[in-house]
């Protein structure tokens, strides 16, 4: 069988947002490539309202690789736009709304530090911008979001074209087996495998061995009359414009919850505590939640596997994925085609320890 058969140089499981930017990244390096995937409408990725952000609010300090990934983060995008030929990334402001004179403070200082001036400019309680800002707040420049779904969506057609092969089914890992140095799944062959399958890796029993952690979060989808669309609005909740007086908005998180299962009781929670800093009447027009994989030393998980040197992970991304795949993925990809080294807040060799001897 096998030698009726072209192995594929990466078998990549889960084409989510890692998966897909993987996958182009290897096919850049003019590796052979194949996805497999069961296009789970209620997965983390197609969820995801693509929020990219270059702050932290906590400490107000700046995302990890903060520098090296803005602004270029949306010229990375904008490539892939410009091949696939659709449009899915857009740069807005994010305006920080401050909940007390703290908040305040702390961000006013922060915006005339050397090295947050090009991301911060605090604005004074008098620009409203259609909000009541007794505190005021902050412009985030270098902000924007992603439509996740318009980029997959883009990426498969693009995959269909030819180039990389995607495969829409489930995957079971116990159908995995390995013969003279290829895995083979059913009649698929490939030399080597990565695992980006989100929370799938909690069944993965090769990688199974990370501490990964499960977040469900809330999305609403929203109506808001009068309400300016030309930022992301935040405060501890978020509200991402979508065009049309409909917003997305969240901010609530369940932890180790895998429930795919929207409770009406979280949404009314969550409308509520929009409703005391947005004014205008606000209408629900459809709720989701989801499970995202989440890492409690906040880096992702990406590597080989100790003991099987042809098995790799990409997992973990969190709430920062949208941006740090345009960091991460031309990385990885040169690190599965040349062996370059990982940054090692990343590289899963740091849990090798007490697991493997």
């Amino acid at each position: 069988m096998l030698e009726e058969a072209t192995p594929y140089d990466f078998l990549i499981v889960g084409a989510g947002i890692a998966g897909v930017s993987l996958a182009l990244e290897l096919q850049k390096r003019g590796r052979r490539i194949a996805l497999i995937d069961n296009e789970n409408p209620k997965s983390s990725s197609r969820t995801a309202a693509g929020m990219m952000n270059p702050m932290v609010p906590r400490n107000v300090q700046k995302a990890w690789k903060c520098d090296e990934i803005y602004p270029s983060v949306f010229e990375y995008y904008e490539n892939w736009e410009h091949l696939f030929g659709a449009k899915f990334i857009h740069r807005i402001p994010t305006l920080q709304v401050h909940k007390n004179a703290q908040h305040t403070k702390n961000w006013t200082k922060r915006s005339r530090e050397n090295g947050f001036q090009q991301h911060l400019s605090p604005i004074d309680p008098s620009d409203s911008h259609g909000l009541p800002l007794p505190f005021g707040g902050a412009l985030c420049h270098l902000s924007g979001k992603l439509d996740v779904k318009e980029f997959l969506d883009a990426a498969y057609l693009y995959f269909a074209q030819g180039g990389i092969d995607k495969i829409n089914q489930d995957f079971l890992h116990s159908e995995l087996k390995r013969e003279n140095d290829v895995w083979s799944l059913n009649d698929l062959w490939s030399r080597r495998i990565v695992f980006a399958e989100g929370i799938g890796l909690y069944e993965n029993p090769y990688f199974n061995y990370l501490p990964l952690g499960a977040t469900g979060g809330d999305i609403l989808e929203l109506e808001i009359n009068d309400l300016p669309q030309d930022f992301i609005l935040k405060r501890k909740e978020w509200l991402v414009p979508i065009g049309g007086n409909r917003w997305l908005g969240g901010s609530t998180y369940h932890n180790e919850s895998l429930s795919t299962v929207p409770e009406a009781h979280h949404a009314a929670e969550l409308i509520e505590l929009f409703k005391e800093w947005i004014p205008q009447e606000i209408k629900l027009v459809s709720h989701r939640r989801a499970p995202r994989p989440t890492v409690a030393t906040w880096r992702p998980f990406l590597g080989q596997h100790p003991q099987h040197d042809t098995l790799y992970i990409y997992n973990g991304l969190g709430s920062k994925g949208s941006s740090l795949v345009s960091y991460l993925s031309p990385r990885y990809a040169d690190f599965l085609c040349s062996g370059s080294e990982l940054p090692e807040e990343v590289n899963i060799a740091r849990f090798v320890q007490g697991h493997f001897t």
